[in-house]
């Protein structure tokens, strides 16, 4: 990510991220299992061969875009959002500016998606998990590049919230997709549903703040025993124990 967005106090005027580059690496292949239901079994062969596959015409397919604002959180557009829940609130409670962020893989995986799920399910099915995991790709990379940035000025970032998590209502895509002009910018709409079109695609709300926040711990995918765990193989977690 280049560039950089300064919000202006003085008049509560921000400028929209106009370096609109998102990051798409390697897939974390444990994330990959996890949204497959993987429970600790031994993967065949076959089927390794077939995840790779699939994440590699994945990683073909997908066009990764992004665009953010960052905004004070007393200014009339974060306002205008009116957020509503208490586990938003929560999040932000202490922060002075938020970033509003919207990242999306393109029409080409919905392309992809629907082609497979026609001719080949259990691609399709794979290919859907192969997905999910570079959405969430893109919007890590995209924060852990803007928590490098925020910290160099000494400040301090949340986590990222989106629509449908907690109490905060699934509507809220429709106002975090009007002040981003999702559409325009990175080809990203709402169906009547709120469904967001291209399927594959993350918006989110993040908060800075002068003082550190309490940051979520990382899933299994990131453990180390993440192939051989027990716990896993017993449909659980460690935190279960």
């Amino acid at each position: 990510m280049t560039g950089r967005i300064r919000s202006d106090f003085r008049i509560g005027y921000c400028r929209m991220e106009e370096n609109m580059q998102a990051r798409l690496t390697k897939l974390n292949e444990n994330e990959i299992l996890l949204y497959l239901g993987y429970r600790g079994q031994e993967i065949p062969v076959q089927l390794k061969e077939q995840i790779e596959r699939c994440q590699e015409e994945v990683m073909a397919a997908a066009q990764p875009r992004l665009i953010w604002r960052r905004i004070p959180i007393d200014s009339p557009l974060f306002s205008a959002l009116r957020l509503e829940g208490e586990d938003i609130q929560s999040l932000l409670l202490g922060c002075h500016e938020a970033v509003l962020m919207a990242v999306t893989l393109g029409q080409g995986i919905d392309r992809l998606l629907a082609r497979n799920s026609v001719s080949n399910m259990a691609d399709a099915v794979i290919m859907d998990a192969c997905a999910s995991t570079a959405i969430e790709n893109v919007a890590d990379h995209f924060e852990e590049d803007l928590r490098a940035e925020v910290e160099a000025e000494g400040l301090y970032l949340t986590d990222r919230f989106s629509p449908g998590y907690g109490d905060l209502p699934i509507s809220t895509q429709k106002q975090l997709c009007a002040a981003l002009d999702t559409e325009r910018k990175i080809g990203l709409s709402l169906s009547a549903s709120m469904l967001m079109i291209p399927g594959k695609s993350v918006t989110a709300i993040l908060g800075i703040s002068n003082t550190r926040k309490v940051l979520r711990k990382r899933g299994c995918e990131s453990c180390s025993l993440f192939r051989n765990c027990m716990y896993r193989k017993e449909g659980r977690n460690c935190h279960e124990r």
